[in-house]
């Protein structure tokens, strides 16, 4: 699919001997962001709303001041990073989606609200390959390499060439760090749960399909159950936790963890209040809460102390 473009405006204003400057940008079209990003990966339209052009005349109307201090990077979301990927001519919109949803699985970076987030782990592999392979962990190498790869699909440029010049270097670098780099352990992460075999506090691990519960008394204790996430809510049918839980296609949902001999569950995350009109449980759907009964009809603003889901 097409690349994303944006539209972007610079004005210079000359006020006396005073020269002030406003810029705005807008997206003109998606391109591969229409099917890839979410509505909430999308960033807002910075327009100018007057029409203007080289012989305006604008007169003044108020300053409005502001103090601003210095900030640091913002963090990635999904759109911003498949936005850099682009602009330094790493991989193509088919690599984007493989790209995140690796990471994300690697447990390299991990994903809150729409921010993408470095782990422990993250820092330690990135650290190690700029040390074992810095000039393959380097954004030129890579475009680079894309550029070439386009040449051997249009002829110009022989596989075997790039191999030539490519693999020794490589080879003698994979050689040297498997001697010489060291192993690093991440420490398990303790949890709440208790093993129900050998009485041990249960930490969680994680597999090739995602983390689960371990007892640390293994190989003696063998067990392990899933892991899913609590979110501080009690069940409101039998008292114990409400969980996150996925559908075997991915959608996430919420349900009791005494699952199947409870079967509370909703699409929404449950705000653990009830409603003041009938008595059920208050839903957070956007920036509302809605009575989960949908005959009783109670909706009402969330309060600024309620986290979104």
């Amino acid at each position: 699919m097409s690349a994303a473009k944006y539209e972007t405006t610079s004005v210079k204003i000359k006020g006396g001997e005073s020269l002030f400057t406003v810029s705005a940008s807008a997206l003109k079209f998606d391109g591969f962001l229409k099917v890839y990003s979410s509505d909430d990966d999308r960033e807002e339209d910075n327009t100018l709303n007057v029409g203007l052009d080289k012989d305006s005349v604008l007169s003044f109307s108020a300053f409005e001041p502001k103090q601003h201090f210095t900030q640091p990077p913002a963090h990635y979301t999904e759109a911003s990073l498949v936005r850099t990927l682009e602009e330094l001519g790493i991989g193509r919109p088919s690599t984007y989606a493989p790209t995140i949803t690796t990471i994300l699985a690697r447990r390299y970076v991990v994903k809150e609200n729409k921010n993408l987030y470095v782990t422990e782990l993250g820092e330690v592999v990135n650290g190690m390959m700029k040390e074992a392979f810095p000039t393959i962990v380097d954004v030129n190498f890579t475009a680079n390499m894309e550029a070439l790869l386009d040449g051997v699909e249009d002829g110009s440029v022989k596989w075997k060439t790039i191999v030539a010049n490519f693999y020794p270097d490589l080879d003698e670098a994979v050689k040297l760090a498997e001697k010489e780099l060291a192993e690093v352990a991440i420490a398990d992460e303790v949890s709440d749960e208790v093993c129900e075999v050998c009485g041990r506090q249960m930490v969680i691990k994680y597999g090739p399909h995602g983390r689960f519960l371990a007892c640390p008394g293994f190989p003696e204790c063998r067990n392990t159950k899933p892991y899913f996430e609590k979110i501080g809510v009690a069940c409101p049918k039998c008292g114990k936790d409400v969980v996150l839980k996925k559908t075997k296609k991915g959608r996430k949902y919420y349900g009791c963890i005494d699952n199947p001999e409870c079967d509370f569950m909703v699409w929404q995350k449950p705000s653990g209040e009830n409603c003041p009109k009938c008595g059920a449980p208050l839903l957070i759907k956007g920036n509302k809460l809605v009575c989960m009964d949908g005959e009783c009809g109670y909706s009402a603003l969330q309060k600024e102390n309620t986290e979104n889901p």
